[in-house]
Order: structure tokens, then sequence, then C-alpha cells
């Protein structure tokens, strides 16, 4: 078991993680925890790049403006001005499934988290990407 308060006590940490799939809890209650913003998105139902980009802008609240392809995604990530908080966790439910029927696009998606994570880092302010696996 994580100790998710431990990792969102500060913005060093910031980063992509695995979580289990009974983790949701835990990880919600750690970020309020550390009042951190948690947004929490469930990838069970996509299939490809559109599916994803349209579940991610609305799980995480992208404005209108959002031109739905990756270097947009990267931007939204990378901004979060009309979200602000202290810091993010994102909790991506089932992202296996995505990764599964379209592996390109999920790895494609996992380095830009990795790459905003690393942006938020330099900014000091924490960005924690949780994926999360299926329960078996």
């Amino acid at each position: 078991m994580e100790d998710w308060a431990g990792i969102f006590s500060t913005y060093l940490n910031s980063g992509v993680y695995l979580a289990a799939p009974a983790a949701d809890a835990a990880i919600r209650d750690a970020a309020l925890y550390r009042e951190l913003e948690f947004m929490e998105v469930d990838l069970k139902d996509v299939k490809d790049k559109k599916g994803f980009l349209k579940k991610a802008a609305s799980g995480l609240g992208f404005p209108s403006y959002f031109g739905m392809n990756w270097d947009a995604f990267s931007d939204c990530l990378t901004d979060l001005s009309w979200r602000p908080a202290a810091g993010y966790v994102v909790l991506f439910k089932n992202r296996q499934i995505f990764a599964a029927k379209n592996p390109p696009d999920a790895h494609m998606a996992e380095r830009i988290f990795d790459s905003a994570a690393q942006y938020w880092k330099q900014k000091k302010t924490p960005l924690y990407i949780i994926l999360q696996e299926k329960a078996v």
C-alpha cells in the first residue's frame, strides 16, 4: 500500500505513478489532506485518441477552446490557470483498457503526463498523475 499522503507532501515527488484498483479512496483522501485539487478521469469506455481527449477534457474541466489534439492536451496540462490550486492530483482509472486498445496513443498520453509533471515540478507546484489499473 502506497503512502499517498507522503508522496503528495512535496512538489519534488511530482510525477506519474501506478496505483492498485482499490486505491481511489486513499488517493482522494490524501489529496484532500494535502489540500491539493483532485480530479478523476475514467477511461473504461475509451477506445481511441478522440475518446481519450474528450474524457480527459471533461474530467479535467478544460476550457471550451481546448483543441482536441495532443499539443492542446499538453498545453492545457501545463496551464491549468482556469483551475487555480496549490497543486493537483489527477487519477486516470482503467488506463490499461485504453492502453490495450490503442497502445501508441496511450504511450503518447503517458509521455505528456510525464512532461507536464516535470514542468510543474520546475514551477514548484505539485502535479501527480496516477494511472490506476482495472480491478480483475
